[in-house]
């Protein structure tokens, strides 16, 4: 039972109401929602679905694809029975209650109670006014609700027992009573008018429910079907259930009506479900059971024809003859015939048909009595021809008096004369090819088609006429005569249309239709076509296909050739295998409006993923999803219409896909992303456009992602760098290992040596230092050489301890060395060894100063090492202390009482600009100074760390004193004892060179690319030029290569490239010999030439020099050293040819020139130019004949020379004289002029005062200092 429905606007939904829940329907399937009685649907302005039930009001989720409760701002249900459509909302009615529905806040709430009614039960509300609601409910009268305070007040018409109520489109009010049929009622409660049984063709006044449709008022009863009321006239027309007739009502009990937006009209039955119910002005009829009148004894039709009383004979396959009279469209069955298989059949005379059945022969067909008389035919060659062949016969009658008899031989039967004339065969005309079947007849002309000629008769001469022929490979179907005389043909290659008398084919192009069977032209420019199960009709004006099929009408079916009629009406019917296809002259007009297509849904391995779907209409799914459906709806007018859809693939080669399923299955499709649009096609055959439906985005399995990918990369790329790092450190510690065991054998070999030499050089020391100890000894303080014998003997002294240090640092190094540790008092040594120093200091007027720890008594130290470190330290303070100066020394416990510290400070320079880290590395000298310290500090260091002590210093300037403090420091806690030391190697660490570092300042760097300049590169070894032209082509605007010197030469002459970098040793031309020819030749003298060589000898270099070259480089060379060469020589150039263009006076030819040739070009320019200078014709021409020389070579020449054309360096030569004598002499400006070559003393102003920027005059009073 359907209760109510809705006809969704956005996107075409048919939304049913039953009791047993509600059903979309979206052309091709039906979906089921919720569970119990379903009263209304209704579609809100923001397209949302409201759905009341018995158990409250629903809301449909379109995300979710599902219906939710509705409940209001306290979560309770709002339970309503009826709703309404308002200009802001949607109103809900239920008992006693007005709920309310904003579109602007999408909340429910409750807005009114109704007063004073407030216990009423509203079962259907309408919009009366713009404040006023119209409330209804079956056992209550009707109310008008205030819409703005909810007081009701009764309503001014009969409102007992209204089943239905209609508000139509002037404000009448119709309503229907139950049993009491329909009432119209004014507004202002005055009956206008009452249709029930008794007054009308009702036949029932149980009216069900009531809607308009085009103005006029549908009434759907129980059991009397739908009776259609127009207001103005007052007739009544009625839709019912008739069985067998399958165009009629399909049910008589309708329990609700609806005129959708698309003013299509809905029919809710009780029992028999929706009815669609549309205007056709086609019928498809097919076989019922015999006796019925409204279809076919056989649905196969074989043959039609039409008498003069407009009756319509149909001839079918093996049900014999049916009878159908278009005026009450009912058939009648000739049982007689039954089982026959009319082939074909034509008209003879008012009472008889002229009848041939298959395999049997021609019958003639009385019409009264439905009797066969078999035709007589007195010729038995004639007879056996016509009637026992086994092949069919199509008859056609072409005038009153003659009937056309078409077999493998045609004739002409004449009916009153029963006489039988042979149609003969005309020019050109071999074989016929298959059947002959007739065309049409106009006047005197008939014509006839078999499977490749179109003929025509004559009737004078009764012979065939051959009038077209097809192409080779093409069958004529079906041939049909328009009112135009044009002959329309359906073939297998489509349709196309042949005019007699242009005698021009012509074929009509589309991309529908492939094979046509039948066609037939109407009386309306139309021509029908039946093709592949379907229906078109070609509009000959407008030339544009359209397609028929269910909705309007037509049923599957393939039409055959001979079955085809235009009726006398101008009605069209065709034959099939599947029935009978009667077409309406006056087809009904429908908008041409175009479908839209969007997305309805999408599942993904059977899920619903409506919701993953972005705002922009993107949908992300694995590559191994399972497979995806999309489905789309198509928004139709008519939603029983099934278009083919075409969808694009965008992604996918642009891959389209064609479909008669409004979804299309996609599966394994490979990462990417995939842009789907569809389109459908439309009634005139062509498509819409295309609609975007879903950007689907595939993303790759975590093994195909991108960061796997990249993470897998740089997995493998890290693995290959540890791997080669891995590789480089072992490769790097095996050199190491060879490195140290080299420096060991290095290091083993220095230390012989020094050992070596160090006993070789004590026997000469001690010859040394024995004669000058004892002349010393007999010389007095006072003698004049005195301090000088005293001074040889002290550094040989020392001498004579670096060379025991050094064998005693060996000693350590061999493990013969022992800390001999013993408690000493450590104030009575230190005091010892001061005073060893005192006599020497006091000669200087130093003062040696012992400030002791009263804590510290005695400590254990080795009391030889410990010596020979306080008396270095004491040593480098006497070396840097001033005369007449302090030196302390102290000792002092350390806060933690586990150290003694022992500090010599003296009053020195301080350790200004000195790096205390390394100031106990052998010879370590502070900015860049000499003077190092030896190797005493080095050697106590050594010692200080034997003992587990360190050593230091730091600039008394710190704390506000001048000098320096050295300290070391010994641990507090050494037991006594001997303590063996472990072998170091303490002289590598003692001799070994300090990283001295030259501060070479850096050279600024010019030049560093030259964009703008090209290179030629000439050597015989190709891997070398290729190697240059590589390394510097970015560099270099353009790299040229030759193998030998003659090719370079070439080059040379034609680039004219900018600097040359040539070999020496080649094959044909030697570097020197093109260096000689380059500086020889006036045009390309200037060029400079760089030569390579594996020869560093003077005299290669010298002979290299005297041919020419500017620069000589020594292989092996770095590129960059080479570099660096070519970009001095262009500087040079550049910075030559800038002392041309600078204002002032010119350099020297031998200052400005790299060549002895460009050297006299320029000297004899000069000379030709000074010469000449008050020769107002100087010019190029004159020098260039003076010279003998090109305008263009003159040109090239002075400009890689001086940067500067003729005419400016001409101007330049005069600038200088006129300057010269402006200074030096008392000539006046027009002399001036006239000796410096110009022609108005004007003219020389201008000139000078560009050059100068400044008048002759001006310049003479105030010249500029530079100026000699």
């Amino acid at each position: 039972m359907v209760r109510c429905m809705e006809v969704s606007q956005e996107k075409g939904y048919v939304w049913i109401g039953t009791r047993s829940g509600i059903g979309r329907f979206d052309g091709y399937e039906q979906r089921r929602y919720l569970r119990g009685n379903v009263t209304h649907i209704l579609e809100d302005e923001e397209h949302t679905i409201w759905v009341i039930t018995e158990k409250g009001v629903f809301r449909y989720n379109e995300i979710e694809d599902n219906f939710i409760l509705v409940r209001d701002k306290d979560n309770n249900p709002v339970i309503a029975s009826s709703l309404c459509l308002w200009e802001d909302g949607v109103i809900f009615g239920g008992r006693g209650r007005l709920y309310k529905y904003n579109y602007e806040d999408h909340i429910i709430n409750l807005f009114h109670t109704l007063k004073p009614n407030g216990k009423y039960h509203i079962s259907n509300l309408y919009q009366w006014d713009s404040h006023t609601l119209l409330a209804t409910n079956r056992w209550a009268k009707a109310l008008f609700i205030d819409i703005a305070t909810g007081n009701t007040r009764p309503v001014p018409f009969n409102s007992e027992q209204i089943i239905s109520l209609l508000i139509d489109r002037k404000g009448n009010v119709w309503v229907a009573h139950y049993n009491q049929g329909v009432s119209c009622y004014g507004r202002n409660g005055k009956q206008l008018q009452t249709y029930h049984t008794q007054n009308s063709p009702l036949k029932t006044n149980v009216v069900l429910s009531l809607e308009e449709h085009n103005g006029q008022i549908w009434m759907g009863t129980d059991g009397g079907g739908i009776h259609i009321l127009n207001p103005q006239t007052g007739k009544i027309s009625t839709l019912r259930y008739i069985p067998g007739d399958r165009y009629s009502l399909p049910a008589n009990s309708i329990l609700c009506l609806y005129n959708d937006k698309s003013n299509n009209m809905w029919a809710g039955s009780v029992r028999n479900g929706l009815i669609n119910i549309k205007e056709v002005g086609m019928k498809t009829y097919q076989d019922v059971l015999p006796g019925q009148n409204y279809g076919l004894s056989e649905k196969t039709i074989l043959s039609i024809y039409q008498d003069n009383d407009n009756q319509i004979w149909i001839g079918t396959d093996g049900g014999g003859i049916n009878l159908f009279d278009p005026a009450t469209g009912k058939f009648h069955h000739i049982l007689s015939t039954w089982e026959e298989k009319v082939a074909s059949i034509t008209g003879m005379d008012k009472n008889h048909l002229l009848v041939s059945l298959f395999s049997q022969g021609l019958f003639v067909f009385h019409k009264e009595t439905h009797r066969y008389q078999p035709l007589v035919i007195i010729n038995d060659s004639i007879n056996d021809i016509l009637c026992h062949r086994g092949k069919t016969v199509n008859v056609y009658q072409n005038t009153p008096e003659t009937i056309l008899m078409l077999s493998e031989t045609p004739y002409k039967y004449h009916i009153d004369k029963k006489q039988f004339i042979p149609i003969t065969k005309g020019k050109g005309i071999t074989d016929i090819v298959g059947t002959l079947l007739p065309i049409n007849s106009t006047g005197e002309d008939c014509y006839l088609h078999d499977l490749e000629h179109i003929y025509k008769i004559n009737s004078s001469l009764n012979e065939l006429e051959l009038i077209f022929t097809c192409q080779t490979d093409t069958v004529f179907n079906s041939v049909s005569l328009d009112e135009n005389g044009l002959l329309w043909i359906g073939s297998n290659y489509g349709l196309s249309y042949y005019n007699p008398v242009t005698k021009q084919y012509t074929l009509v192009p589309n991309t529908l239709i492939n094979e046509i069977s039948s066609l037939i032209c109407d009386r309306q420019g139309r021509v029908w076509i039946g093709t592949e199960e379907k229906l078109f009709a070609y509009l000959i004006k407008e030339k544009k296909f359209i397609l028929f099929g269910e909705p309007d009408g037509v049923v599957q079916n393939e039409y055959l050739e001979k079955p085809r009629l235009l009726s006398s009406s101008g009605d069209i019917y065709m034959g099939g295998v599947n029935g009978l296809l009667h077409i309406n002259r006056h087809l009904p007009d429908e908008p041409a409006l175009l479908p839209t297509l969007q997305l309805a849904d999408i599942l993904v391995g059977g899920e619903r993923v409506y919701d993953r779907i972005s705002n922009d209409h993107q949908l992300s799914v694995n590559e191994k999803s399972k497979p995806i459906i999309i489905k789309i709806i198509t928004r139709n007018k008519d939603i029983f219409r099934k278009p083919m859809y075409r969808y694009t693939i965008t992604g996918l080669n642009g891959q389209n896909i064609y479909s008669y399923l409004p979804e299309i299955n996609l599966s394994s499709l490979p990462t990417g992303s995939y842009h789907i649009k569809a389109a459908c096609s439309t009634r005139n055959g062509d498509w819409t456009a295309d609609y975007d439906i879903l950007t689907l985005i595939v993303l790759p399995p975590w093994y195909k992602s991108g960061w796997f990918i990249l993470s897998c990369t740089l997995f493998i790329f890290v693995s290959v760098i540890l791997i080669f790092i891995l590789l480089l450190r072992n490769k790097e510690t095996k050199l190491k290992w060879a490195m140290k065991e080299h420096e060991q054998q290095v290091y083993e070999e220095k230390v012989r040596f020094l050992i070596n030499i160090s006993h070789e050089l004590r026997t000469p020391l001690t010859l040394i230092h024995a004669p000058l100890k004892q002349l010393m000894d007999k010389l007095t303080a006072d003698n004049e050489n005195y301090p000088l014998i005293q001074s040889i003997c002290k550094q040989s002294e020392r001498m004579k301890n670096i060379l025991n240090t050094v064998l005693n640092v060996r000693k350590m190094e061999v493990g013969q060395s022992t800390l001999h540790v013993q408690s000493i008092q450590l104030d009575e040594w230190a005091e010892q060894l001061i005073s060893d120093f005192k006599p020497e200091a006091s000669v200087r007027g130093i003062t040696l100063v012992y400030q002791p720890e009263p804590e510290i008594q005695t400590l254990c130290f080795d009391k030889e090492k410990c010596t020979t470190i306080l008396t270095n330290l004491l040593i480098n303070a006497l070396k840097y202390t001033p005369d007449e100066s302090t030196i302390s020394i102290s000792t002092r416990l350390s806060e933690d009482k586990t150290r003694v510290r022992i500090s010599i400070s003296d009053q020195g320079p301080g350790l200004k600009d000195v790096d205390t880290n390394n100031l106990f590395v052998r010879f370590y000298q502070g900015n860049n100074s000499r003077p190092g310290t030896g190797i005493g500090l080095s050697y106590s260091k050594i010692l200080v760390e034997q003992h587990g002590g360190n050593i230091g210093a730091y600039d008394n300037k710190n704390f506000g004193s001048p000098g320096a403090t050295f300290w070391f420091e010994l641990p507090l806690n050494t037991e006594p004892g001997n303590i063996t030391l472990h072998p170091q190697e303490y002289l590598n660490t003692l001799l070994a060179p300090t990283q001295e570092t030259e501060s070479i300042p850096k050279q600024q760097e010019e030049n560093k690319t030259a964009p703008n300049h090209t290179l030629l590169v000439v050597d015989d070894n190709k891997d070398l030029t290729d190697y240059l032209a590589t390394a510097l082509k970015d560099r270099f605007k353009t790299i040229w290569v030759a193998a030998d010197g003659e090719e370079a030469l070439r080059l040379c002459r034609k680039k004219r490239p900018h600097i040359v970098v040539s070999d020496i040793q080649m094959p044909r031309m030697n570097g020197y010999e093109l260096c000689k020819q380059i500086k020889e030749d006036l045009e390309i003298s200037h060029i400079p030439v760089i030569l390579l060589t594996a020869r560093n000898d003077e005299e290669s270099q010298l002979y290299g020099y005297k041919n020419g070259a500017d620069a000589y480089v020594t292989k092996p060379f770095e590129v960059s050293m080479l570099y660096a060469i070519i970009c001095s020589q262009l500087h040079n150039r550049e910075r030559m040819r800038t002392r041309y263009t600078d204002i002032g006076p010119l350099p020297p030819p031998e200052e400005g020139t790299f060549s002895s040739a460009d050297e006299e070009f320029l000297n004899r320019l000069n000379q030709i130019i000074t010469e000449h200078l008050d020769n107002e014709q100087l010019g190029i021409p004159f020098i260039c004949d003076k010279i003998g020389i090109s305008r263009a070579s003159l040109y090239n020449k002075l400009k890689a020379l001086t940067d500067m054309g003729a005419n400016d360096y001409i101007t330049q030569i005069r600038m200088e004289r006129a300057i010269w004598l402006i200074l030096h002499t008392e000539l006046s400006v027009n002399d001036i002029a006239d000796k410096t070559g110009f022609s108005t003393a004007r003219y020389f102003s201008t000139v000078f005062k560009q050059h100068t920027g400044c008048s002759p005059t001006q310049y003479r009073e105030k010249p500029p200092v530079s100026t000699q």
